[in-house]
């Protein structure tokens, strides 16, 4: 399958889990509360936590490797399964102490219990959907997330509509493992065998080693905020901030989530090939900020209306939280490919590096933050990420791939000063409108017309070629 074909169903499979995904969302966030979503994030910060020692870099391993892949998905599924039995075993057994030294609240023991079957279908499933993004199967993958996003919706809103709380997204969440385990399992040719070469295993083990320490680091980035803002300020901060920033992560996600599988398979194919590495960081770097930037303030500029009639009034200050994670998100999506690159060169040790150099900066800062409240901890957290994060990928990246940094922080200032422009006199011109609802649709529609007039001003002739030097050469590899 070409890039421009596996792209395409790689989009339409995020299209369609983002169409039907915030439309749930919306709903259970209408007939759930904060405390419901807090619960239900304490479990699930545990068992992503779980997923980095059971998968183990397996899945990366496999879409990586271009020799003796039969007897590397092999390998990679028994110790999926072996370690998978073995962690869903030990969070069983210890999920009440998880749950009272780490968020004091009985809920989570019994949620974290349930929740351990999780592990065990995502254990089934993992390497088929390594295989299946390594061959390009984009087409059959958009039935398996397709199947994976619907049948939450059908299970969960049911059950939270007639008072089952936070169990109704447990539910949804099972119901919706199930199913994309039993999709793969149709969907994939490959079968698991015994056949096993220790050379193989030893390669895959170590790459592997790699990006499961990668892993590990990318879920503290992704989960110690969460896990430190419920320690300190409760169940219904935690709910607050997590289900802000899912919202913000829906939208980047909707717009750059089908590119990442299938740059990786690419650029796995052209990874020693310094030239054309550099070429392809270089542009995606540019058109990822030109699009992210302008979304995240245009976000910013609706927050209080989303809070207003997507939420409802049980969710007050999730504006807040939606707004300033937006900006996070948006900033830090303009480096988030360069771990595919990293990876996909053969050096998944720079992911690590990446991971780990500002780790002990931001536990420090989130723990002195966190005390003093919800609203310092966000300022916190966009300062992280703007300063700290990003320097020290845009050092890595020109150390490994000879891409300049002044002309990328340049390229960053004037797309972040032309939308901050822009934006805040939309949003306060949408405040002079009356009904509410009225100003808000309009502040929307000004900001997708600017978001369009500023990619046009930061490319002006050269969006073209920078879109073409992007696609390119992975189209040739």
């Amino acid at each position: 399958m070409s890039f421009t074909h596996a792209l395409k169903w790689s989009f339409l499979s995020e299209l369609a889990a983002k169409a039907i995904q915030p439309v749930v969302f919306i709903v259970l966030a209408r007939l759930l509360t904060p405390e419901d979503f807090g619960v239900m994030t304490a479990a699930m910060m545990v068992i992503a936590f779980s997923q980095i020692f059971w998968e183990a870099g397996m899945g990366k391993a496999l879409i990586q490797r271009q020799t003796h892949v039969a007897e590397a998905a092999n390998v990679a599924f028994m110790i999926n399964i072996g370690l998978g039995v073995l962690i869903a075993g030990l969070l069983y057994l210890f999920a009440q102490p998880i749950a009272h030294t780490f968020f004091q609240d009985e809920r989570v023991t019994a949620v974290l219990q349930v929740m351990t079957l999780q592990v065990l279908l995502g254990a089934l499933g993992s390497v088929q959907t390594a295989l299946l993004q390594k061959e390009m199967g984009f087409k059959k993958l958009f039935w398996v997330r397709f199947a994976t996003v619907s049948l939450p919706g059908l299970a969960s809103i049911p059950l939270a509509w007639n008072g089952w709380g936070y169990w109704a997204l447990v539910a949804g969440t099972l119901a919706g493992q199930f199913a994309q385990v039993i999709t793969l399992w149709r969907m994939s040719l490959w079968r698991p065998g015994f056949t096993r070469d220790s050379m193989v295993t030893n390669e895959i083990v170590r790459f592997g080693g790699w990006v499961g320490i990668s892993g590990l680091l990318t879920w503290f980035y992704v989960w110690v905020d969460a896990l430190i803002v419920g320690m300190f300020l409760g169940s219904h901060d935690l709910g607050l901030y997590r289900t802000g920033s899912q919202f913000s992560i829906m939208v980047f996600a909707l717009i750059f989530g089908p590119f990442a599988p299938v740059l990786y398979s690419q650029l796995s194919k052209i990874g020693k090939d310094q030239d054309r590495m550099r070429v392809v960081v270089q542009s995606y770097i540019k058109v990822i900020t030109t699009i992210s930037i302008p979304i995240a303030f245009m976000i910013m500029a609706i927050n209080d209306y989303i809070e207003s009639y997507v939420f409802g009034e049980s969710w007050v200050g999730i504006g807040h939280v939606l707004g300033i994670m937006a900006l996070v998100h948006g900033i830090s999506y303009m480096t988030s490919m360069n771990t595919e690159a990293y990876r996909a060169s053969g050096r998944p040790h720079y992911e690590t590096l990446v991971m780990f150099l500002p780790l002990p900066i931001y536990l420090a800062v989130y723990f002195y933050i966190a005390p003093m409240g919800l609203d310092a901890f966000l300022l916190g957290r966009l300062a992280l990420v703007l300063i700290v994060a990003t320097s020290i990928n845009l050092y890595l990246v020109k150390r490994l791939f000879k891409v300049p940094s002044l002309p990328i922080i340049s390229f960053f200032a004037f797309v972040a000063v032309t939308s901050l422009v822009w934006f805040v006199s939309d949003y306060y011109f949408g405040q002079l409108i009356h009904p509410k609802w009225l100003g808000g649709l309009v502040t929307m529609l000004i900001g997708l017309v600017a978001v369009a007039m500023i990619i046009f001003m930061a490319y002006r002739k050269q969006i073209l070629f920078s879109l073409n030097t992007l696609i390119e050469p992975c189209i040739n590899a």
